[in-house]
Order: C-alpha cells, then structure tokens, then sequence
C-alpha cells in the first residue's frame, strides 16, 4: 500500500537548509508561481529558506542538501543509530548523516556515502533521486511516450530513464526543449520538481493497489436503473495496462448501504501487454434497497455473495 506523504518536521541544521523564523513570502522570490512553491514546501517543513526572508533560489544544491530534501518530502525514516554501508570517509556526526542513513535504509540506490557531500549535484542525478523518493511511496501507472530534449545527447545512461518517466508524470515542464542535465540543480528548480511530484503524489495516489503495488486509480461507482427495475452499479477504474482487471466478490447491506467488495486481478504470467493507462469495468446486480453505494478494496480471500454477478 502507498504510505501516505505526511508534512515532516522541519528540522535545525546548518548550511542552506537552516531554519527559517518567518512563513511570510521570501523578498528574493518575485515570481509569483515560485513564491507559491516554496511557501508550501517551507510551511510543510520540506524545503527551508536560508534566512528569514530569503530563499536563494538561484544557489545550486549540494549532494547532501539533495538527499535532506528528498528524505524532508517523503518522510523516509530509519532506525536511531543504524549505519547503513559504512565509509570510513563518511562523517557521521554530520548534519546530513541522518538523512544519509533514512535514504539508504529505504532503498534509495543513487545516494553514495563515498560522493563527495559538497558537489554541486545535476540535474539529471536529481530526478532520479527524486524518482526513487516518488517510489518510496508507491508504484504509479504512468504513459510511456518519449519526450525528445534538444541536448539529450548530454545525458548519462543511468538518467534518461528517471527524466522519462518524470516527464511523463508531468513532474518536468513541459516548456522547455532542453533538460541541461550536467547543469547544476538550483534550489528553485528542486522545488518545484518536489512541489510537482508531492501534487502528482496526492492527485493519483489512492489505497486501491494490485498486487505488486499499481494503482487502481480513479475508482468510481455508477448506478443504473434497467427497464426491468434492476439496479445495476459499475466499478470503474484506469490500469497501468490491459492486463489488469476488477473483480466483484462480494455485495454486503449495512444500514442502508450497498457495500461492493472487490480486487484488483493481476496480468496473467508471462504474458506482454503494452504500457498504456486502460479503462476497465466490472458491473453487478444490487438486490437489497439501499440509499448508498460505495465500493471497498478486499485482499485475495473471497465471500459468499448475496448479489448478481453480470457474466
């Protein structure tokens, strides 16, 4: 199930992610879009100014200051005292130690002990910091269509990836021909790539999951009276491709309300199916009068039902 993407606390620390003492608007940020972002994700405690008007969103991000960011937006924790892939270089009485430690602890490969913590980290290296932080909460149905950059050229193997996938969330702009992916990442442009991601995040996040942590995204339920008299609900939701199904098991009747139990049914083994976000729909006969209709998620174990299924 996808854990929910809660406001950590901000924390005290030196270097640019200091505390900041105000939540007014930052007099170095003009753009009223920008001023936006960053008042968000200071009042969350994700992203912090670096004094009490001022947010220096052209400074470009360190190693360090990504992965504190990246562990403040998803909440990623690990156990007090843990020393995941020790490096004797590493210091770990540092500042940034703890968020070192919470990203290796929840699976975050791209972050290295052995990287110098003060270089200037790129942006194609930050969106897929940033991608595993997105995963850190779930699996997402995403399209599969390649978005061309002018410099793509530029790109490192290991990257291109993460920025495809990125874009087609809709995380990255749309706007801009070129990624400039050995360019450093400012501090306005990882926020706003974290604001994006936290916003996709909450839009398309859900509890409804298949069995290897997809989505059923956008579940809805429609009610139609047949000529007969019969009322017929829908389930109806977006797949990560058409090998995904739903199933109805169960109808239960609480105090006026029809309950629709049902599952997500997985691929069948071994079988290929094209990456596209499908529609699909499982429909059954109500047989209890009933004011509501809601629809809830059960695991793989099934109940008898007292409802009609349509073949």
């Amino acid at each position: 199930m996808k854990k929910t993407i809660k406001a950590c606390a901000a924390l005290v620390m030196a270097g640019s992610f200091a505390f900041a003492t105000s939540a007014s608007a930052f007099s170095d940020v003009t753009d009223a879009s920008n001023a936006k972002i960053a008042e968000a994700l200071q009042q969350q405690g994700v992203m912090q100014g670096v004094g009490s008007d001022l947010f220096a969103p052209q400074s470009d991000l360190t190693n360090a200051q990504a992965i504190q960011l990246i562990v403040n937006a998803f909440d990623l924790k690990t156990d007090p005292g843990t020393d995941d892939k020790p490096v004797s270089s590493f210091n770990t009485d540092a500042w940034y130690a703890p968020a070192y430690e919470a990203a290796l602890d929840n699976g975050i490969e791209t972050v290295k002990k052995s990287d110098s913590v003060n270089a200037k980290i790129t942006r194609e290296a930050f969106a897929s910091l940033l991608l595993e932080g997105i995963n850190t909460t779930g699996q997402y149905p995403t399209t599969k269509m390649y978005i061309a950059f002018e410099d793509e050229k530029e790109f490192t193997d290991t990257h291109m990836g993460a920025v495809q996938t990125l874009g087609n969330m809709r995380i990255l702009s749309r706007t801009e021909s070129k990624f400039r992916p050995q360019d450093p990442i400012t501090r306005m442009e990882a926020a706003e790539m974290v604001y994006n991601a936290l916003e996709f995040i909450n839009n398309v996040g859900g509890d409804n999951q298949t069995e290897d942590g997809t989505g059923a995204n956008d579940l809805n339920v429609t009610t139609k009276t047949e000529a007969d008299g019969r009322i017929k609900a829908t389930l109806k939701a977006s797949m990560p491709n058409p090998g995904y199904g739903l199933k109805i098991e169960n109808v239960k009747y609480e105090n006026g309300k029809a309950i629709i139990e049902y599952r997500v049914t997985n691929p069948e083994p071994g079988m290929m199916y094209p990456q596209v976000i499908t529609d699909v729909e499982v429909s059954t006969y109500l047989t209890e009068t009933h004011t509501e209709v809601a629809a809830q998620p059960i695991d793989g174990s099934t109940g008898g039902s007292d409802a009609k299924l349509l073949q």
